[in-house]
């Protein structure tokens, strides 16, 4: 590529954001973040590297499926295979896929079959705010929190009544609605909500060699909530969500001819249906002082893909009360005890074989407490301690600390993290898939990281804030294919990296973000596949005609990462060979106009210069599509 690229990640080297693009000179803010600590805390108090995406830079941004989001955020990584329906997977700091955990609504969405979430099922448009918890998080999150945490919040209900419809259309011939109802009284508010998309996308890169069927991807989903509220001692929230995905996908030659590894077109396809419920109830007592929770969630995924079936549920309860101690002088504190039971079972539904292992179950128990100490509003420290009791690996204790530090009048913070995680080998991997054809590993040990991180946010002349983070995390047992089964690997896997991150709001009705992040992310064969060394981002928006329109341009740079190549599998040992994936950048923009109070017309084009690439071999990224739309709203 020319120098273009290099010119980007300077300019993202200048221009970074933490949070995301709001007015700046709000540096100690009492803004709440939930996913980073076992109950809200506002963000000054936290010193975890942590990100948030708001309404209004998810607007700007305009993309419609999640994992176009992320794309945005310091330290992450988007790789998807293919078309909008292909698995879409997400890697923190350098971490596995299966390294994150997965909150939608406080609900664990992950897969309990393969221990990650496919971001490709999720659409944005009734997302209200995605925060990550960057870093590894075992002390309050157990299992899975390696990499870090995604806590998603979809749209709330309000009193009232209202109502939210949009259509889109476009390229690749996508079709997209939404349908949202909301209201209630004071004390009584739900929200129900339908979005749907289809679209067509031709997989294969190679058509000259693999064809040019187009591979069909339709989503639906209904989620909805309702909250209860007793005057503000007590509440109740529920939340229910189902999505059912049908995606044509192009196989996968392994059949040693000339094809071999490579992507082709034929009748393969997925049929998943993602299943989840939570309840959650709050009681406040003591003044406020003391805040208990109670929650049950239930998580049912079913996969059907043709020649392969599984289905996987996940059971929840937790349980955390926390007590705010009285204040000495400027010394404040406050003491959360949790504990959490979680169930989950697997079962390989087809094909059917002989020696096919029936219905498997694992559970834990876990404790924990978390302490925060507060002096001031210039000093915080917090620490969590939790331990595991698994029937199926040995028992596990995790912590985390985190401590910020703000001088110069809240201008410049200074904050950093240390802390454990570890990650439970998954059912495929503990047990296999059909035992004739993949061996699992019963004798597999968790994973184990230890991972620290060190910051410096300042802000200047109250409208650029800059944040520069560094980053190492260690992984012990990393779990790695050994065709035909798994092993943990002997040495250490090491992520190091720096992110670094800024917004600038100059005026109301300007704001522009951007990040850069450098990850070194090695394991004993060597560096690891789909991490690019460097990934920036740059977005802008500018408010005009007196806010009656707003105008976005994004984008994103992702450099050149290593993938597994299979071509030569056979020939090669039973082992892939690592092949360099070109680095690419992409041009996004959208414009929308507000005709009246209720009444939004927009339109957007992703992929502006029409740039080609891949994100996994062989199999084609979406080039350049124009959409257009209108939204509906209605509210009483």
């Amino acid at each position: 590529m020319s120098a273009a690229p290099f010119m980007w990640i300077a300019t993202c080297a200048v221009l970074t954001s933490p949070l995301n693009a709001v007015d700046a000179s709000q540096v100690i803010t009492e803004e709440v973040v939930v996913v980073a600590s076992r109950l809200p805390a506002p963000a000054y108090k936290i010193g975890r590297a942590v990100t948030v995406l708001d309404t209004e830079r998810i607007a700007d941004l305009g993309h419609q499926y999640a994992a176009d989001l992320f794309r945005y955020m310091p330290g992450m990584a988007v790789n998807r295979a293919g078309g909008y329906g292909g698995i879409a997977q997400l890697r923190i700091r350098g971490a596995e896929a299966n390294h994150s955990v997965v909150l939608i609504d406080g609900v664990d969405v992950s897969a309990a079959g393969s221990g990650e979430f496919d971001f490709s099922s999720l659409l944005a448009a009734d997302i209200e705010r995605i925060e990550v918890l960057r870093g590894p998080s075992g002390g309050l999150y157990g299992s899975n929190a390696i990499g870090g945490v995604v806590n998603i919040l979809t749209r709330k209900p309000v009193a009232g009544f209202s109502l939210d419809a949009e259509a889109e259309a476009g390229g690749d011939h996508s079709r997209h609605g939404v349908v949202s109802v909301a209201g209630g009284t004071q004390r009584v508010q739900g929200r129900l909500s339908y979005l749907t998309r289809r679209s067509e996308f031709d997989v294969s890169a190679n058509d000259a060699v693999m064809g040019t069927e187009d591979d069909k991807d339709h989503n639906d989903t209904i989620s909805g909530q309702l909250r209860v509220n007793s005057g503000g001692r007590f509440d109740v929230a529920v939340f229910g969500r189902l999505t059912e995905k049908d995606t044509d996908a192009d196989g996968f030659d392994f059949s040693g001819g000339p094809l071999q590894g490579l992507a082709v077109d034929d009748f393969s396809f997925s049929e998943t249906k993602d299943r989840t419920l939570g309840i959650t109830a709050t009681l406040r007592l003591a003044d406020g002082r003391s805040l208990s929770k109670i929650g049950l969630a239930k998580t049912d995924t079913d996969l059907n893909g043709g020649v392969f079936g599984s289905e996987a549920q996940r059971e929840q309860a937790r349980f955390d009360t926390r007590w705010q101690w009285g204040t000495v002088g400027a010394l404040s504190q406050q003491t959360t005890l949790f504990t959490q039971y979680e169930e989950e079972r697997f079962k390989n539904l087809f094909p059917l074989d002989p020696s096919q292992v029936p219905t498997l179950e694992r559970d834990f128990l876990a404790f924990g407490v978390e302490h925060r100490v507060e002096f001031g509003r210039s000093f915080f420290v917090n620490g969590t301690l939790r331990h595991d009791d698994n029937d199926a690996f040995a028992s596990a204790t995790t912590y985390s600390v985190d401590a910020v530090y703000s001088l110069g009048g809240g201008n410049t913070r200074i904050h950093g993290s240390v802390g454990r995680a570890v990650t439970n080998p998954t059912f495929f991997e503990q047990f296999g898939f059909v035992p004739g054809s993949f061996i699992g590993n019963p004798r597999l040990q968790p994973e184990e990281a230890f991972g620290w991180d060190l910051g410096v946010e300042h802000q200047v002349a109250g409208a650029l804030l800059l944040d520069v983070t560094y980053f190492n995390v260690e992984l012990e047992d990393e779990i790695q294919n050994l065709f035909p089964s798994v092993i943990n690997t002997n040495g250490n896997s090491e992520r190091r990296g720096v992110e670094v991150s800024a917004s600038y709001s100059p005026q109301r009705h300007l704001s522009i973000s951007a990040d850069y992040t450098y990850t070194d992310a090695d394991e004993p064969a060597g560096e690891e596949v789909r991490r690019p060394r460097h990934a920036a981002s740059l977005s802008v928006a500018y408010e005009v005609m007196g806010g009656i329109g707003r105008l976005a341009a994004n984008a994103v740079f992702n450099g050149e990462m290593l993938d597994d190549d299979f071509r030569r599998f056979f020939s090669n040992g039973f082992a892939p060979e690592r092949t360099e994936l070109d680095s690419y950048l992409l041009f996004n923009v959208n414009a929308r106009y507000r005709i009246n109070q209720r009444l939004e017309v927009f339109v957007r084009v992703e992929n502006l210069f029409d740039e080609s690439y891949e994100e996994v071999i062989s199999y084609a990224a979406p080039g350049r599509a124009i959409f257009g739309g209108a939204r509906y709203r209605f509210g009483l």
